[in-house]
């Protein structure tokens, strides 16, 4: 038997973001699927205070859960390093879901590093947080047993990067939502979206589901948005996430542009209803490691705009339209040749339900076990 405990010390629900759906999804699918198929591993979990409440879909793992709330960071690393040290005791894998190794730490160690803007855009980060995962990143990728990366285009960055091994990495992709309750009110409900304002209620809008950070790109998207609604007095642009370091500079922005409702954070239930419910899915982002919505968008059977940079392309391939980033002119046209709904964009959509399905849930869940065997395997444990 290979024991596994997943940490998700890191994760503060509802705050951390794409990591802790990426985290979700993951231990969701091996869960319902893994089990069955691997029954050599035995997985339990362990978090800060308050994180089981909020994913009732792991809830027949076994958990070990602190009596501390992970709010503070500060306390979360800690607690890493003291609490979660003695939990790993009898484990041969701890899987590091933060994208850093504890600094004390038992078991071999499967770290997830979903991307390393740390290194490619530091000006994204604080000054004390830039200096502090410029040490820890790279020191934790090369303690690390296995590094588990959401895309080949990650693996690459790492390789390049910080000259990892490439038989030290393993592209594990995350997998679309399942669970009826997320996926529900989509295409052909006769409910208005959860989350639109009913104002909006039988207007056709575009969607871009992500946190206000500067490399999001928002402002592209907007302005291209804006020389479409003047044309066309449609569609709305509807703007979701958590707020980040540019959200004073894109709420501004949207305000002047026509036709903008920006939400802010929304439940998964509301954000699958409003994917499934969209003209579109834009995702202008400048970097991602991987790019979940997009996926998402493609297994809804939503068409799928992107950006071409980074990892998007490797997962979109050809299930939707590229476009450069800063191409304004091309997200107009983009946009309009959606709404346009032309024969080419009903046989991208057809395309992308297919490019989604190399994304199951079994899928996923066969990625992590290797990742966990392979671990086990390099420090000399079970397989």
């Amino acid at each position: 038997m290979v024991r596994i405990l997943a940490n998700l010390c890191s994760i503060v629900p509802g705050r951390v973001g794409g990591s802790e759906v990426y985290a979700s999804r993951l231990l969701s699918a091996f869960a319902a699927h893994g089990a069955g198929e691997a029954p050599d591993i035995e997985l339990e979990v362990a978090s800060m205070a308050r994180t089981r409440a909020a994913h009732p879909s792991l809830g027949d793992l076994r958990w070990h859960e602190s009596r501390w709330k992970g709010d503070i960071r500060l306390l979360r690393i800690a607690s890493e390093s003291t609490w979660l040290t003695r939990r790993s005791d009898g484990f041969d894998v701890v899987h590091h879901f933060g994208g850093r190794l504890p600094a004390a730490r038992r078991g071999a160690a499967v770290l997830t590093v979903h991307d390393i803007q740390p290194l490619d855009i530091p000006a994204n980060f604080s000054p004390a947080k830039r200096r502090y995962l410029r040490w820890a990143l790279p020191r934790s990728v090369m303690a690390a047993d296995v590094v588990a990366v959401p895309s080949r285009w990650v693996a690459s960055r790492l390789e390049e990067r910080l000259a990892v091994p490439a038989d030290r990495i393993a592209v594990v992709p995350s997998s679309y939502a399942t669970d009826p309750l997320v996926r529900s009110g989509g295409a052909g409900c006769e409910a208005r979206p959860l989350g639109l304002p009913r104002a909006l209620t039988g207007r056709r809008f575009v969607l871009y589901p992500a946190a206000t950070y500067p490399h999001k790109n928002h402002g592209t998207l907007i302005d291209a948005h804006a020389a479409v609604w003047s044309r066309h007095n449609e569609p709305t642009l509807v703007l979701t996430g958590a707020a980040g370091r540019d959200h004073a500079v894109v709420t501004e922005h949207a305000a002047r542009a026509p036709g903008v409702v920006h939400l802010g954070w929304v439940e998964e239930a509301r954000l699958a209803s409003l994917i499934s419910s969209a003209a579109a899915v834009a995702f202008p982002s400048r970097y991602e490691g991987f790019g979940l919505p997009v996926i998402e968008a493609m297994a809804a059977g939503t068409p799928v705009i992107a950006a071409a940079v980074t990892a998007l392309p490797e997962v979109v391939r050809d299930g939707g339209l590229l476009v450069g980033p800063d191409d304004v002119d091309g997200w107009i046209d983009a946009l309009l040749e959606v709404l346009d709904g032309s024969a080419e964009v009903a046989r991208r959509v057809e395309r992308g339900r297919a490019r989604a399905a190399d994304f199951a849930p079994e899928r996923a869940a066969a990625g992590l076990i290797d990742a966990w065997r392979h671990a086990a395997q390099t420090a000399g444990g079970q397989t």
